[in-house]
């Protein structure tokens, strides 16, 4: 190519091919990164909030049994402390505390397929049996028009 009118000839087409195949080889893309956005844009609402990772805590380690991953969720409107420990049969279970409490509808998205639960008045709720891969968590606080949801994390 001699100016940037000219149509791509075979030795432009060669040198992107070069490119690309390097940016493949030394920069892959991330193996999940298309199931990550097919994920995160299936959401059926648009007007959400989207809540910021604000502390995760991965525990001390212990003997014996293995201690839950903590991971504390914040909004304008929401706070949200999440619990995860691995079942014994490699399911996951997610224990979750909310404020402001009460009793609050609550959804985790699978990649099988959305859990639903209540929290109860003081805001505690419980899903277990989590399969393992991309979750998203969404809450609908009662007297609120918005919906509140997590990034999504890998359980």
């Amino acid at each position: 190519m001699t100016s940037p009118d000219e149509p791509l000839d075979e030795r432009d087409h060669a040198i992107l091919a070069g490119v690309n195949e390097m940016w493949r080889r030394f920069d892959p893309m991330p193996v999940d990164l298309l199931d990550r956005v097919k994920f995160a844009i299936e959401l059926e609402t648009i007007d959400l909030e989207v809540m910021r990772a604000s502390e995760v805590r991965e525990p001390a380690a212990v003997r014996g049994d293995e201690q839950p991953r903590l991971i504390t969720f914040d909004s304008e409107t929401v706070t949200i402390m999440v619990g995860i420990k691995q079942n014994p049969d490699r399911s996951i279970r997610v224990d979750g505390w909310l404020t402001p409490a009460g009793c609050h509808p609550i959804e985790l998205r699978t990649s099988t397929g959305p859990m639903t639960t209540m929290s109860d008045d003081e805001g505690r709720f419980v899903l277990d049996a989590v399969p393992s891969g991309l979750v998203q968590l969404i809450v609908r606080p009662n007297g609120s028009t918005r919906t509140v949801t997590t990034p999504s994390i890998s359980l």
